[in-house]
């Protein structure tokens, strides 16, 4: 037999080979150990994973003439057909080949037939999501009463394009990413079994390229193991993966860092002359921000996935940036990329985003995103001033009103929300005057009824020192404002006030202009 690519050899053919999903292994192990066997199980997640490898171990199992307690032996007759996909009674479909009502009516035929020499008849239908409308509408009778002989397993890296109808029929386990480290360890364990000279940083550039996929991973390092003639190193996979220019990319970065204009200007007519894709050395940089972001956040110096050169470069890095700064440096990259792709004169737009990223206290008030928030400590600030205030300018007699009805509120909100509409004339001989304007008639009809009238003397007995009775008029020609209407007043007042002054705000003003933006709303937290 020919040479085989690792990500074949290594391909899992048990349970406790599969890396990472374990609470769907431990479910499918118990499922096989329990006989509580589902018609319909439906496998979802990212590429390269394990979902379809999954499948045939699964339908493996529940085949196996002679099972090593709930993971196959992998040398029966029927074990040894399905992992050299021969067997009769397993059939793995490609969906994206077999997508129409034609295929799927073969399969339904199909199903009627008994298997040939398994237990199950199992159809493994690997990207399931490219049949057709038609194709799963064909499929949900079959779906939902198969006979008891036959299990379907669909695999799908896009759950959400396949219809509800058929994903209320499976069971559904949805596969994850493999983290770095278990990524790792896995491509360890292989490289030693193959006896393949690595070096650790060279492993974490390949698994951090994978994006958790272990398939990408083993395809990666066959490629490198191919251009070096059996080795992983560092350099050769910087050079596989187009990483080889990296060192000018960082380099220009950390000189951003540290505003070393004498450097950037020879850096810059490097990368130009080497013909850098701009917006690629853009997404580098926006990756180191972020990196920088998540060791200024959580203080982690040995993430796994680093290689020791890249530790060293951003621990230079940390203690000349903070977190305002980072944020403020992304905002100008982002804005960068967007640029990039939309207009054509790259060069100019690279070089006069890194001026600004040179400059960016003048274009930014950094001060104002920084993690000790500085600028509001500041008491000259105008962040400070426009913090909102409490009602102030109410008259004595007004704030006394105010707290008689704010009582009253307190157990009849009725009459306190109608009482407030009046306001307060004087107390004298033990008399306490209310008035009324005549346009609001309604709420004084509502104050003079009986028994909210009582109500309201008894209440006013108990507030106001010495008031025995209280006198409730209606005034012809009056214009004055209750004490709601007040209130209402200086808070909306306030508020308008509170939002020109954001409008007009130095920081604001910088934001809209460095940012094409425009303020459509301005929402107050009270």
């Amino acid at each position: 037999m020919g040479y085989l690519a690792l990500a074949r050899k290594y391909r899992p053919q048990s349970f406790d080979e599969i890396v990472y999903q374990d609470y769907i292994v431990k479910t499918l192990k118990n499922a096989i150990e329990l006989n509580r066997i589902s018609h319909a199980y439906l496998f979802t997640g990212p590429r390269g994973i394990g979902k379809t490898s999954t499948a045939r171990i699964f339908a493996k199992a529940l085949n196996c003439l002679s099972p090593e307690g709930v993971n196959p032996c992998n040398k029966c007759e029927n074990c040894v057909e399905v992992t050299n996909g021969t067997s009769l009674d397993v059939y793995e479909i490609d969906g994206a080949s077999n997508r129409g009502i034609d295929e799927i009516r073969q399969l339904r035929e199909s199903v009627k037939f008994l298997p040939t020499k398994s237990k199950y008849k199992i159809y493994i239908i690997d990207e399931v999501h490219m049949l057709t409308e038609a194709a799963f509408n064909a499929l949900l009778k079959t779906l939902e009463e198969p006979p008891s002989y036959v299990i379907f397993i669909f695999a799908t890296t896009d759950a959400h394009r396949i219809p509800a109808t058929i994903l209320s029929r499976c069971q559904r386990f949805n596969f994850s990413k493999i983290p770095d480290l278990k990524l790792i360890e896995h491509i360890r364990s292989i490289l030693e079994r193959e006896n393949i000279e690595y070096e650790e940083d060279a492993v974490n550039l390949i698994v951090r390229n994978s994006d958790g996929c272990v398939r990408d991973c083993l395809s990666l390092i066959d490629q490198v193991i191919a251009y070096t003639g059996g080795k992983v190193f560092l350099d050769d996979t910087k050079y596989l993966l187009g990483l080889s220019e990296d060192k000018i990319i960082n380099e220009l970065f950390e000189k951003i860092i540290l505003k070393d204009n004498d450097s950037i200007k020879q850096l810059l007519s490097e990368i130009d002359l080497k013909g850098l894709d701009y917006k690629y050395v853009v997404e580098k940089f926006l990756s180191f921000t972020k990196t920088l972001l998540i060791l200024k956040q959580f203080n982690d110096k040995n993430d796994v996935s680093l290689t020791n050169d890249e530790r060293v470069f951003f621990d230079r890095l940390l203690d000349y940036v903070d977190d305002g700064y980072l944020f403020a440096v992304h905002q100008v990259l982002l804005k960068m990329y967007n640029d990039l792709r939309f207009y054509s004169f790259d060069k100019d737009i690279f070089e006069i985003g890194v001026f600004k990223l040179l400059n960016l206290e003048k274009i930014l008030p950094i001060s104002a995103f920084s993690s000790d928030n500085k600028m509001s400590e500041n008491k000259d600030s105008k962040i400070k001033k426009i913090e909102p205030q409490p009602v102030t300018n109410l008259s004595d007699k007004d704030k006394l009103w105010k707290d008689f009805i704010d009582k009253l509120g307190e157990k009849r909100p009725n009459i306190a929300s109608n009482l407030g509409y009046g306001y307060l004339i004087a107390i004298e001989n033990d008399k306490l005057v209310i008035g009324f304007s005549e346009e609001k008639v309604f709420h004084y009809n509502i104050i003079m009824k009986n028994g909210n009238l009582d109500y309201v003397k008894k209440a006013a007995e108990r507030f106001f020192d010495g008031v025995k009775d209280v006198v409730i008029k209606l005034e012809n020609g009056s214009k004055k404002k209750g004490v709601i209407e007040k209130v209402t007043e200086i808070e909306t007042f306030k508020d308008k006030m509170l939002k020109n002054e954001l409008k007009e705000n130095s920081a604001v003003k910088l934001i809209e202009n460095e940012f094409d933006a425009t303020i459509k709303e301005i929402k107050l937290d009270k």
